[in-house]
């Protein structure tokens, strides 16, 4: 899927990090990238098969931008979603209904 997500929306040029699952649900994120690791990790709950591809094509389309847009610095506070990141976010084509899925569970 990031092989897939990485050609169809950044042209191939991500590097690829280590993937991986949570092994129990998380409370509150779906998805993790951690800079320091390499490494991104999506939750078990979206292992599911009421959850459609799409919505977890998202959520890792979501984590592959930190790749792209690293957190920055604004003074001394931190700028995770820039606007950037934003304006790529929405580029997604599912972005809507694939929001309206995760807000249900």
């Amino acid at each position: 899927l990031f092989d897939k997500l990485n050609g169809e929306y950044f042209d191939g040029a991500l590097p690829r990090p280590r993937l991986g699952g949570s092994t129990r649900p998380w409370r509150s994120m779906l998805g993790c990238f951690d800079p320091a690791l390499e490494q991104i990790v999506l939750s078990c709950d979206l292992d599911k098969e009421r959850v459609p591809v799409y919505v977890v094509e998202y959520v890792l389309y979501h984590e592959m931008l930190h790749l792209k847009h690293p957190v920055r610095l604004r003074g001394s506070r931190r700028c995770v979603h820039s606007a950037e990141f934003h304006a790529e976010e929405k580029l997604f084509p599912q972005l809507g209904e694939a929001n309206a899925f995760l807000k249900r569970i």
